[in-house]
């Protein structure tokens, strides 16, 4: 049985930053007019060992197993090609179907609008008789209903994407009488921090609170042609609960290029994270860096593209995060902190 992972609070409409695999209630329930709308990223083929992702629509909170409830909708786009001897069939497509009293429906196929990589923005418009579907502003298809739509209750999401926001459209609350009711969405005033030109070693200290869904650090850097390592950190005193360190190729001295990322536990350094796909960094060359904050963990981006995912050591809460920093061969053209 999968419980909900984060359901929102009454008249709370977005959900943003979800740590997959991911299960929520659904506030007010679904009724034609409304619409859910899931914003991400796909994660490249070196970022993740599934090849497909997941949004389910649940009657239920028994999303998974032999006696799962219904699912009105299956949304399961795919990304799998065949490679080796022994590999199946490749299958790329994207797969819509339904679960209802203990069965799988018939399949529905459909060329999958979606790439490995790249940004995406789904929506799921719930009309009289059918759902309506898009991907990033283009309509995909039309999916019959095979259940109520009335009895949905719960989302549930997995898989290879990176969720940014699912939000409900219209916001939907409970009323003092108990029934769900229309609320307007409480304004919520981004604040940003821009600074040009920081000199290095670069401090940002944060208010408190931390660094936390959804904020987000962008870095517009150059490593110098000189360069042999520059770090990234999002620090909590002396104790680095993200250490994001760039070792710069040097063929003359036999150094190869590397990307560790670590965190420090009362002084002492915990086990190095190294694996990742192409190193993406070059000396001279200006590269966008953007930590994006989730509940456990952070992401990096390069260049807008998914680069490694760090999730958060056991004991660590990124609301105690009180600074970042930049430090080493890198020159920094702008900083811009987002929360």
């Amino acid at each position: 049985m999968s419980a909900p992972s984060a359901p929102p609070d009454e008249g709370e409409s977005i959900i943003r930053s979800p740590e997959l695999p991911f299960v929520s209630s659904i506030v007010g329930g679904l009724f034609a007019g409304r619409a859910v709308v899931v914003s991400g990223m796909v994660l490249p083929g070196f970022a993740s060992d599934r090849k497909r992702f997941d949004i389910d629509l649940c009657c239920g909170l028994l999303i998974d197993g032999d006696h799962m409830d219904n699912k009105a909708l299956h949304f399961n786009p795919r990304f799998e090609a065949k490679a080796g001897w022994f590999a199946g069939p490749a299958d790329d497509k994207l797969v819509i179907n339904s679960f209802v009293s203990g069965r799988w429906g018939s399949e529905e196929r459909f060329d999958n609008p979606f790439k490995e990589g790249e940004p995406f923005q789904l929506r799921i418009l719930v009309l009289d008789k059918y759902f309506k579907i898009s991907a990033s502003g283009k309509h995909v298809c039309d999916f019959p209903y095979r259940v109520p739509v009335e009895s949905i209750r719960t989302i549930s999401i997995k898989g290879n994407i990176r969720v940014d926001y699912v939000e409900f459209q219209p916001p939907i609350g409970i009323g003092a009488d108990g029934k769900p009711t229309i609320v307007a969405p409480t304004p919520k005033q981004e604040v940003m921090t821009q600074i040009d030109k920081p000199s290095i070693p670069f401090v940002l200290p944060l208010l408190p609170g931390g660094f936390v869904s959804p904020q987000s650090a962008r870095f517009t850097i150059t490593p110098f042609l000189s360069a042999e390592r520059f770090t990234i950190n999002l620090m909590c005193k002396e104790e680095f609960f993200f250490h994001f360190r760039i070792d710069m190729p040097n063929p003359a001295m036999k150094i190869k290029p590397a990307v560790v990322r670590n965190s420090t536990k009362r002084g002492t350094w915990q086990t190095e994270e190294r694996t990742f796909g192409t190193f993406p960094f070059s000396k001279g060359i200006t590269h966008d860096i953007v930590f994006t904050a989730y509940g456990k963990s952070v992401t990096v981006d390069v260049d807008g593209a998914p680069f490694v995912k760090f999730v958060y050591r056991d004991g660590d809460d990124p609301v105690n995060i009180d600074s970042i920093t930049v430090k080493g061969d890198v020159l920094v053209h702008r900083f811009v902190h987002k929360g």
